[in-house]
C-alpha cells in the first residue's frame, strides 16, 4: 500500500499517476487483456482525465469495438463526462476498429453534481453531516463535488492531446434534465449509451428520454449502480416498468452493463 504522502505525489505527476492506477488495477484485469497492446495504450493515456477504475475502462472500450464489429448503427452518448478520459477512450477504441463514422454525443454541466433529491436520502444524510448544506428539494444547483476541467479543456483534450476528430464530438453543456430531453430530436439512433448520472433524477431523465433511441442489442452502462441508492432505484424503476429483464453483466461491484432486449 502507498502512502498518503506517495499518493499524493502519483497524482501530481502525469506519468507516475498513469503507473500507480495501472498498478492498482492490475489485479482485477483478466490477464488476456494486457495482451493486447493497443488497448492497453489507450488505457494508459486516459488515465488522468478519469476517475474510473481500468476493469471498466476495459469494459467501455471493448464495447465500442463490440458495436463497430457488429456493425450496429447509431451514435455513442456520454452523460456524465468529467474531464473526458472514458468518452475519449470510447472515441479511441472506435477510431481504431471503424474511423471517425460515429457521433459522441457528451452531456455534461461541467459544474459537478447538481444538489441530490429525496430520492438519494443517503447522500443528502451525508453531505448534510459533512457541510450542513444541502437539503432534499429538486433545484437544479451546483453543490461543487466532483466538479472537473471545463467544457473548452475536455475539448482540448479529446482533440490535442487524444488527436481525435473534432467534428465527431457534439456537447450539451447543462444539467440532464434541462438538455437531454431537448437533444432527443437530434439524435436518431444510439448504439452506446453509458450514464454517469449518481443521483436519482440525473439518471432516470436519461433513461426516460434516451432509452428508446437505443437499438436492440445496444450497450447500456450504467456507472453508479451499486454506488448510489438513487442511481439503482431510478434503473430499477424505469426497467420495472417497461417489464425489461435485461442480462445484467458486472464491470466490478458498482458499475453494470447490459445489451437492449
Amino acid at each position: 500500500m502507498l502512502s498518503a504522502d506517495a499518493k499524493a505525489l502519483a497524482k501530481r505527476s502525469v506519468f507516475l499517476h498513469r503507473t500507480y492506477k495501472m498498478l492498482r488495477d492490475a489485479r482485477n484485469i483478466p490477464a488476456g487483456k494486457f495482451l493486447q497492446p493497443g488497448k492497453v495504450h489507450a488505457v494508459y493515456k486516459v488515465l488522468p482525465n478519469t476517475m474510473l477504475p481500468m476493469p471498466r475502462l476495459f469494459d467501455a472500450y471493448d464495447a465500442v469495438a463490440a458495436i463497430d464489429a457488429e456493425g450496429l448503427a447509431g451514435d455513442v452518448a456520454e452523460c456524465g463526462v468529467w474531464n473526458g478520459g472514458c468518452v475519449g477512450l470510447m472515441a479511441l477504441s472506435h477510431l481504431k476498429n471503424a474511423g471517425p463514422r460515429r457521433r459522441f454525443h457528451l452531456f455534461d454541466s461541467f459544474e459537478g453534481l447538481p444538489q441530490p433529491t429525496s430520492h438519494d436520502k443517503e447522500v443528502v444524510e451525508g453531505f448534510n453531516a459533512e457541510n450542513h448544506s444541502v437539503s432534499s428539494d429538486d433545484d437544479l444547483v451546483a453543490i461543487g463535488a466532483c466538479a472537473g476541467i471545463s467544457q473548452p479543456a475536455v475539448e482540448r483534450f479529446l482533440v490535442e492531446q487524444l488527436e481525435l476528430p473534432r467534428e465527431q464530438f457534439i456537447f450539451h453543456v447543462g444539467w440532464f434534465e434541462e438538455t437531454v430531453p431537448r437533444a432527443v430530436t437530434s439524435i436518431d439512433k444510439i448504439a452506446l449509451l453509458r450514464v454517469d448520472g449518481d443521483w436519482y433524477s440525473s439518471t432516470k431523465v436519461c433513461f426516460d428520454h434516451l432509452y428508446d433511441k437505443v437499438v436492440p442489442n445496444g450497450f447500456i452502462i450504467i456507472d453508479d449502480y451499486g454506488t448510489f441508492s438513487g442511481c439503482r432505484k431510478a434503473v430499477d424503476d424505469f426497467l420495472n416498468s417497461r417489464g425489461i429483464r435485461p442480462e445484467i453483466h458486472h464491470s466490478d461491484q458498482d458499475c453494470i452493463y447490459f445489451r437492449k432486449p
